[in-house]
Order: C-alpha cells, then sequence, then structure tokens
C-alpha cells in the first residue's frame, strides 16, 4: 500500500506540472454542467420527449413553490434537521433550480431570485465565523459541518454559472470577491486537514473548490481541487487532490471502501466535478481515467443493490436508500451520456423516473423514448476492496439476473474507515426483493431534530457497529478487534475463492486471521440451484474455526417475518426478561427465550410476504440457543425492534458451524392455499474439519445426500484435492467440489 501510494503521489505531481487552462465562454454562455450548447439542445426537445418534460416540471413546481416564500438567508444557528440548517440546503437547491429555469425559459424572474440570493449570501459570509454548534471535528460556517458547507458550494457553482452574466460587473466581482473566493479558501487554504483527506469529505471539498473555480475562470482554483492544497516539504510526495481521490477511494474494481450508501453519497462530487472537467477540459480525458474507474464505480454502486433498489447495508447504511436517490439519478445520466453503449442504464433511469436537466439527461431521455431500453442485469460478482484491490472484497451471489431471484452477500473487506462496522465474515440474504436475513445498517434518524439533531445516535457505536449485530460469528461475546477501530483499520479480510461459473452451484470464501485473536475463521457461502432437490434456492453457509485455545462462540441471525416452527427445546420468557450481556451490543438485546437442540440438527421456520424459509443448524450435545430481539438499554426508544435466534457453543477450540437455509414454498393470501411449507432438508453435518479440508454433508427427506467439500489451505483452480471420509475417498479439482449421492 505503501509503495501504491508513492507511485500515486509522484503522478500527482507530474499532472500538476501541467497547465489547466478552462476553456473561455464567450458573453451569456454558461459551461460548467449546464452547458450552452445543452440549452438550446434542450429547448429544442420541450414538449417531445415525456420524461424531460416531466423532469423539467418537477424542477419548476418545487423552485417556484419556493420562490413563493421570498428570499430568507439566516444566521447559521441550528444543527442537521435545524430550521436554519434546513433552510440553507433548500437555498442551495433551489438557487441551482432557478438557475435552470432561466436558461431554459429566459424568465428574468428566475435570474433575479438567483441573483438577489448570491447577493444577500455575499453580504452574510463576510460577518459569520464558525458554526456555533460544536460537534464536528471540521465545523462549517453555513452548516454545523464542514462537508454541507462544500455541498452547498457544488450546487451554488452551478446556479452561478446559469447567472452570471445576469449579473453587472458590480454585482458579480461582489458575489466572487466577498463570498465565492473566501468560501473556497475557507474549504481548502484553512481547512486543509479536510480538503487534502483521502475521504468523502475530501470528494466534496475538492468539487465544491473545482467547480467554484471553472464558474469563475479562476484557474487556482480549479489547479487546487485537482492536485491538493502543499503546506509543506511533507507534502512532497503525499497523494492530494481529486486525482488523489480517484486513485485511492475506489478499488480497481469500483467499490467505496465505506460501503455502497457511502458511495452513494460520495459519487455526486465525484460525477459533477468529473463533468466539469470534462466540459472546460475535454483533453483531460477524465472519464477514461484509471481504466474507467468512473463507469465502474456507478456499476458497480447499481450492482450493489437489492432488486428493489436499496443498497446492501454494508456499514453505516440508512436502509431505505435506493438508486432512485438524486446522487444515483446524476451518475446514471452522466455515465450513460459518456457510455451509451450501456443501454442496461435505462431500465435504471426509467426506474428513477426522472432526469437531470443537461446534455447528458437529455440524452437518456431521448434513448427511452426511442426504445433503447434493455433490461439491467443484476449478476454474481465479487468486488475488490482496497486501492489496488488487495484488501479483501465483497461477495454477491444471485440466483438469476432478474427482479425476482434470490441474492446472498459476505463482506471479506476491510474495515471501511470511520463509518465501518465490524462485521467481517457477514451474511445478509434477499428474496423476491426483500430481506430474509437483516443487517441492521446504521441507527441513526438523518435530518430528524428530535433524534440528536439527525447526527449518528450513541446506539450507533454502543449497538449498530458492534459485531453481535451482524449475521457474522462472535467470539467470548465480544466484538471483532475488541472494538478497537485503530487496529482494525491496520487489517482487512482475504479474499479465498469465488466462483459463479458453474450454473448448479455459485459460492465465495473468504478468511479472517487477525479480528479473533488467535482464532483463524473462514465462511463459505454456496448458492445451490438443482432443480432435481429443490424448487428454489437452498443456502449452504459453513464458519470453520481454527485455534488452539478454547473460546464461547455465538453465531447470530437476523430474520425478517415472523417465527412459525423451531425444533429447539426451549422456555419463553413470556413475563420477565434479561438482556443478553453487559456491552458490546449484548445490552441492547432481549433475551426472550432459551434451549436446546433436540438432536443433532435444530430447525428454524419463518415466513416473510407469504414466502416459507428453514434454517438446518448442525447441532452439539451442549450447544444453546437463544431467541433475542434487538431493543434492550434503549431509554430514548431508538432502535428497531428486529427479531433474530442465536447459536452459541462454549467450550471449543477448533470448531465448525454448518447450517442450510431452504427458501421454499408460499402461502396464496387470496385463496389461503399453502404450498411446500416443509423443507427437504433432514440435517447437515460436518464430516472432516481440519486445516486442509471441511466437509459437509446435507441430508434430504428423499434419501438422497449432497456433499460439500472445501479446501481449507490451498485455493488453486488447478489445485487437485484427495482425502478419505467416512470411509470414502473424495477427490476433486479446485478449491470446493458439491457431490450429489
Amino acid at each position: 500500500m505503501k509503495n501504491i501510494v508513492k507511485v500515486v503521489g509522484f503522478f500527482v505531481l507530474i499532472l500538476g506540472l501541467v497547465k489547466c487552462t478552462p476553456k473561455e465562454n464567450k458573453k451569456g454562455d454558461v459551461g460548467l454542467i449546464l452547458t450552452s450548447r445543452g440549452v438550446s439542445e434542450i429547448k429544442a426537445e420541450l414538449g417531445k420527449i415525456s420524461m424531460l418534460d416531466h423532469s423539467i416540471d418537477l424542477v419548476k413546481e418545487e423552485v417556484d413553490a419556493d420562490m413563493a416564500l421570498g428570499i430568507d438567508v439566516p444566521v447559521p444557528l441550528d444543527p442537521a434537521g435545524g430550521y436554519t440548517h434546513n433552510r440553507h440546503k433548500q437555498n442551495y437547491i433551489t438557487m441551482y433550480g432557478a438557475g435552470i429555469i432561466w436558461q431554459l425559459t429566459g424568465d428574468v424572474k428566475y435570474a433575479d431570485f438567483v441573483k438577489q440570493m448570491l447577493l444577500e449570501y455575499a453580504d452574510l459570509y463576510p460577518t459569520i465565523g464558525l458554526h456555533p454548534v460544536k460537534q464536528s471535528y471540521a465545523r462549517g460556517k453555513l452548516f454545523w459541518q464542514q462537508l454541507n458547507d462544500a455541498v452547498w458550494m457544488v450546487y451554488t457553482s452551478q446556479a452561478y454559472d446559469c447567472v452570471k452574466d445576469y449579473l453587472s460587473v458590480e454585482e458579480k466581482y461582489k458575489v466572487e470577491e466577498q463570498l465565492l473566493v473566501p468560501y473556497a479558501d475557507f474549504l481548502s487554504l484553512e481547512s486543509t486537514h479536510v480538503f487534502n483527506r483521502v475521504h468523502n469529505h475530501g470528494v466534496w471539498a475538492a468539487a465544491a473548490v473545482g467547480m467554484a473555480g471553472y464558474a469563475m475562470h479562476n484557474d487556482e482554483l480549479v489547479q487546487r481541487a485537482l492536485y491538493g492544497v502543499k503546506i509543506d516539504s511533507v507534502d512532497d510526495n503525499k497523494p492530494m487532490g481529486f486525482y488523489a481521490q480517484l486513485d485511492l477511494l475506489f478499488s480497481p474494481d469500483g467499490y467505496y471502501t465505506e460501503g455502497p450508501y457511502y458511495q452513494r453519497y460520495a459519487l455526486l462530487p465525484y460525477m459533477l466535478f468529473a463533468q466539469a472537467i470534462h466540459n472546460n477540459n475535454p483533453e483531460f480525458n477524465i472519464f477514461e481515467y484509471r481504466d474507467q474507474i468512473l463507469k465502474k464505480a456507478v456499476l458497480a454502486t447499481l450492482q450493489m443493490t437489492n432488486t428493489d433498489g436499496k443498497f446492501f447495508p454494508f456499514n453505516d447504511a440508512l436502509k431505505n436508500m435506493s438508486y432512485k436517490a438524486p446522487e444515483l439519478i446524476n451518475a446514471v445520466d452522466i455515465i450513460y451520456s459518456v457510455f451509451p453503449e450501456n443501454k442496461e442504464l435505462l431500465s435504471i433511469a426509467s426506474e428513477q423516473g426522472k432526469v437531470v436537466i443537461n446534455a447528458a439527461g437529455l440524452k437518456v431521455a431521448k434513448d427511452i423514448e426511442a426504445g433503447l431500453t434493455k433490461p439491467f442485469m443484476w449478476l454474481s460478482q465479487e468486488l475488490r476492496d482496497g486501492a489496488d484491490g488487495s484488501q479483501g472484497a465483497v461477495g454477491i451471489l444471485r440466483s438469476n439476473s432478474g427482479k425476482d431471484g434470490a441474492c446472498a452477500t459476505m463482506k471479506y473487506a476491510s474495515q471501511g474507515m470511520g463509518h465501518g462496522h465490524f462485521d467481517r465474515l457477514g451474511i445478509m440474504l434477499y428474496d423476491h426483493g426483500n430481506e430474509i436475513l437483516s443487517d441492521y445498517g446504521a441507527a441513526r434518524y438523518v435530518n430528524v431534530e428530535y433524534k440528536h439533531g439527525g447526527r449518528y445516535l450513541p446506539e450507533n457505536k454502543t449497538w449498530a457497529k458492534q459485531t453481535v449485530a451482524h449475521n457474522t460469528l462472535v467470539m467470548d461475546q465480544a466484538s471483532q478487534f475488541t472494538g478497537d477501530l485503530k487496529e482494525a483499520e491496520e487489517y482487512a479480510a482475504e479474499k479465498w475463492f469465488f466462483n459463479s461459473d458453474n450454473p448448479h452451484v455459485t459460492i465465495m470464501s473468504g478468511k479472517e486471521a487477525h479480528a479473533y485473536g488467535s482464532a483463524k475463521v473462514q465462511r463459505t457461502i454456496a448458492m445451490i440451484q438443482d432443480s432435481s432437490l429443490f424448487s428454489n434456492p437452498v443456502i449452504v453457509d459453513i464458519i470453520n474455526v481454527d485455534d488452539s485455545k478454547t473460546h464461547s462462540f455465538d453465531v447470530p441471525f437476523y430474520y425478517k417475518g415472523q417465527l412459525i416452527h423451531t425444533t429447539a427445546n426451549y422456555i419463553n420468557y413470556t413475563t420477565n426478561r434479561e438482556t443478553m450481556g453487559k456491552d458490546f451490543g449484548y445490552q441492547h438485546l432481549w433475551k426472550e427465550a432459551e434451549g436446546k437442540p433436540a438432536g443433532d440438527a435444530v430447525q428454524m421456520v419463518w415466513i416473510n410476504e407469504g414466502r416459507f424459509y428453514t434454517l438446518t443448524q448442525e447441532a452439539q450435545d451442549k450447544d444453546e440457543i437463544y431467541f433475542t430481539r434487538i431493543g434492550a438499554s434503549d431509554p430514548e426508544f431508538s432502535l428497531r425492534n428486529e427479531s433474530g435466534f442465536m447459536f452459541r457453543r462454549n467450550n471449543v477450540a477448533s470448531t465448525c458451524f454448518a447450517s442450510v437455509l431452504e427458501l421454499h414454498g408460499y402461502k396464496d393470501f387470496n385463496t389461503e392455499l399453502v404450498y411446500n411449507q416443509v423443507g427437504k432438508v433432514i440435517s447437515v453435518k460436518t464430516l472432516l474439519n481440519s486445516s486442509e479440508y471441511t466437509i459437509v454433508e446435507i441430508k434430504l427427506k428423499t434419501d438422497s445426500s449432497l456433499i460439500l467439500a472445501i479446501a481449507n489451505a490451498e485455493n488453486a483452480p488447478s489445485a487437485l484435492h484427495s482425502t478419505k471420509v467416512a470411509g470414502k475417498q473424495i477427490e476433486w479439482k479446485g478449491p470446493f467440489s458439491l457431490i450429489k449421492n
């Protein structure tokens, strides 16, 4: 990683020697995101393309409604969710929209509105200091955190670009010298700890300063945005600026280490600034940079969604966010306009229901109108993490490419910086667009002032980030790395193998060698599709633990739906409850029932949206089973009360947790008829678990069985394996084999 940083730093320094001269626009031209050519082309298509007309109408309606309230530029006071915060946010949205409508209609009232608001901000800005709410490592001026100030500048730069030639020379001077230039200096020269940081905050700051530079034809600001701010000799080889953000925040596959929720958020400044660079310095070929990394990033973001469009909630994530978010509307439109061969993006744009008002949005709307749309294909794939792809990965297995498929995910990647969770080897499962095994995501109510001003809640640290909040292994009732973020940032999990070539079994396997102290853990998830055995996909889940010391291990599963049957012998605490523990998230789990397995396997059956799911878990005599509910130790009722069950195995060193999750049957709510409500799996048994191999047998009611063999020491596709299990010799090639008996 250090060598990569040195190379990137050298490359960025070389780039910094290249003179960046934004093209000069003619009087009356705009050229930041919406261009004069784009304005002319859009005007020529008005009334002809339904999605374009609809999108313009939506912008105009919102702008007209807010303009009717008059101009209000209040002195900053409130945190996120408060009046002044929301007012300044709405102001930049309305200015941006009004600038667009002015360009398209020529109606002076829109230009005048933007002008008057910019002048009021120019009067206000020199009078204010840092924001009075002291909750951020980087306080803003208009907003409680500087990140929001950068977002304000990204939008306001576009608004200014649209109306600047409506302003007099004196008015332009006032807006630029009292507002935009000092604001850009604040975000960069006065805040280098944010501006030079390789992080989504740094991306927004770079885009804000660079776009302001292009809008004002200020080459110094553009240079600053592209290459960072050097403050001393220590920065000589330090990667900084927009190019460094492109080099270091995305993996070669387009994965952003903070996860898809923050990837969605970070994409907007990446895409807008790239579009501005493309419009003003096309010779930079920004969309070709790093093997088309921006296109890869957009496609990777779309692939990291459930088929209902919601992002997988890796790390800090609000679970209702989807690709209908404005960031993805911009990203899809811009990438399609540059790479129109990706016709599958048009189906996403159709679902989004609107386009951005510029040449990119026009291209998308026009091609949808022309019937060029192709269906988006959800794929089984592995997305590497880390700038060079060496920091593990996230794996995605899908039963088909359509919206009705099943999908299993596993995170075997890096921590994910400050927004990362202690969730290595955690899994999620979706079916027909519904969550089946769920991840909690983040504990936060964004912009809801009632809930700590919209900031992350205390429970985000005490619950959502903790290992027990995820569907993954917990050792000794403590989180991975014992909750030490600094240590967790030093290591990543390891990709072991991933294969989606076999139509009957797709499989992924990852290893974690640092998060559990001396214990080494490997998890393998396989999705089996065999119509001769099962009517729906079946998920095999194997967790292999290797250690010389004994521990207590928990494997929690959080399920969506209603538990309707279990084979466990249990006691239900109907009149009083205790928590599952005192720290590491256990204090937030109610113990609703506990019990023991009734045999060598235990089954849990639940129903979700009329579909049945059966988890069959291998059991040992002393295993314990807990039925849990989230929401304990929650005095402000901030946590969602979601159900789970937990398998516990005490006083063991090396061990294996093997389970099978069947997707089977359904209830027709109209006829009230029920089909295939009982699964076919009888048991799952570990036949061999060693440092070399883990071999598991799945027995079915049809007197047939499946054997899944996994190589733990050698993962080469060409490697030959042979071992004796239960008196039989098993041989195979490659890191795994599925044997049908």
